[in-house]
């Protein structure tokens, strides 16, 4: 029974880690790590933060309020909950985060070694993949983490421990201050804080198929943990190892260089020659791993929240076919259109997180509630300004905010929401924690 729940832990474990670690966590570090130089470690610092450290913690979080993506905004109020996971969905499902899978796939596993070929084709070829693996849910996760995990893992330890061995060049010192907030939003890009709100039916699934729905509490909880901290620490290994490989490139590049050409510079001068064959392989499987995973995901949510009138397998080729025609964006396309949508539904998300750690203990909805309207007009103002220059008053105040040079302007308008539905929930408005009926996920 014991290497039983060891084998589990590992397999489910790799699988989660896989499904988090996609294109934007193969091409962000090194970027990164380019961009900061000796500051490496700072700008790592505030990248790890927001991945994977508040994904892992939104896993968690979800699990334990319920299992569903609906659960995490559930005592703001239903129609909440659906739109905030529906917005998850929709950017880390079909029009950004899948997409994005196949268009990495293109430009750094197939364009240096066949540069005729036309994206259309290689995604089209993926995402048939992608189809034939995420169809059935039962075995997502065990094919991911037995199998491709793996293989991934020694592709990219290979890359980084020559790297660390035989450095293939001085780590140059860069001016500046905010390494640490450009980390941070940089780890909004890969999206995954959404990827672990969805990714929580698919572990609860697999788990309870494992039969540990019949498990104690304790062993139940005992396996979620260890499942999660073996995914965070697997993530954190292979972020920092990609940025120290990232910050050797300094004097090798322009600093117009994109993330792309930092990456496939920098393993060729790593690995030499079959450096981008390796490279080639760990992208593709890394790729690979999440379109499945967020592939299923999306069958998973959309049955769901449907009440099973849309099917897991009608939704997963929707899926296939919505995501291939946004995939021949290209790489820099994706990211560009993400980004707006991010800087209001990430921090969303991350305040939900953080207050739902503290749901056992918080008796009034409204103080969810009021946290939940905070950040989201802080993020709102700060989101319509950057893109169109008006509100500039407003966005001046929420930029002015403690904290808001670390990127967390949204953080204190959220606490202030907080404390007034907190009042107003003592002055009975609004429901409490007791009338809700919480029914564990496992």
């Amino acid at each position: 029974m014991k290497n039983k729940k060891i084998k589990d832990m590992i397999v489910v474990g790799f699988a989660l880690f896989a499904i988090f670690f996609g294109a934007g966590n193969l091409i962000f570090p090194p970027y990164l790590g380019f961009q900061a130089g000796t500051n490496w470690t700072t700008v790592m610092a505030g990248f790890l933060l927001t991945d994977p450290v508040i994904p892992i913690i939104t896993l968690l979080v979800t699990i334990f309020a319920g299992g569903k993506a609906v659960d995490l905004g559930r005592r703001v109020n239903y129609p909440f909950a659906v739109i905030l996971a529906g917005a998850a969905m929709i950017s880390v499902g079909p029009v950004f985060a899948i997409p994005r899978t196949a268009a990495t796939t293109y430009e750094v596993g197939v364009l240096p070694f066949l540069p005729e070929a036309p994206i259309w084709v290689v995604s089209a070829i993926f995402f048939a993949i992608t189809l034939r693996l995420a169809i059935k849910k039962t075995g997502v996760i065990d094919i991911i983490g037995q199998y491709i995990t793996p293989i991934l893992l020694v592709f990219l330890g290979l890359i980084i421990v020559k790297a660390m061995v035989s450095p293939v060049g001085a780590i140059m010192p860069v001016e500046g201050s905010d390494f640490f907030t450009t980390g941070l939003k940089e780890g909004y890009q890969t999206m995954d804080a959404m990827v672990a709100l969805l990714c929580t039916s698919i572990v609860t699934g697999d788990l309870l198929r494992k039969g540990y729905g019949d498990a104690s509490k304790k062993d139940k909880t005992q396996m979620i943990v260890a499942v999660s901290v073996l995914a965070l620490v697997l993530i954190i290994l292979v972020y920092s190892g990609l940025a120290y490989v990232g910050a050797q490139g300094g004097a090798h590049f322009p600093a117009s260089a994109s993330r792309v050409d930092i990456l496939t510079g920098m393993v060729g001068m790593v690995l030499g020659k079959w450096g981008r064959v390796a490279l080639g392989i760990a992208v593709s499987l890394a790729c690979l791993t999440t379109s499945v995973g967020l592939t299923s995901a999306a069958g998973d949510f959309f049955e769901s929240v449907s009440n099973n009138k849309w099917k897991y397998e009608y939704v997963v080729c929707v899926s296939v076919v919505v995501s291939f025609i946004f995939s021949l964006v290209g790489v820099e396309g994706i990211i560009s259109l993400a980004g707006p949508v991010l800087d209001v539904v990430y921090p969303a998300l991350i305040a939900m997180s953080l207050i739902m750690i503290f749901d056992r203990k918080i008796k009034y909805d409204a103080t969810i509630i009021g946290m939940a309207t905070g950040t989201l007009v802080a993020a709102f103002i700060t989101t319509i300004f950057n893109l169109t220059g008006f509100l500039e008053g407003a966005a001046g105040i929420v930029d002015s905010m403690p904290l808001a040079e670390f990127g967390f302007s949204w953080l204190v308008p959220g606490l202030i929401g907080a404390l007034i539905g907190t009042i107003l929930g003592y002055k009975g408005i609004g429901k409490t924690r007791d009338d809700h009926d919480i029914k564990p996920a496992l």
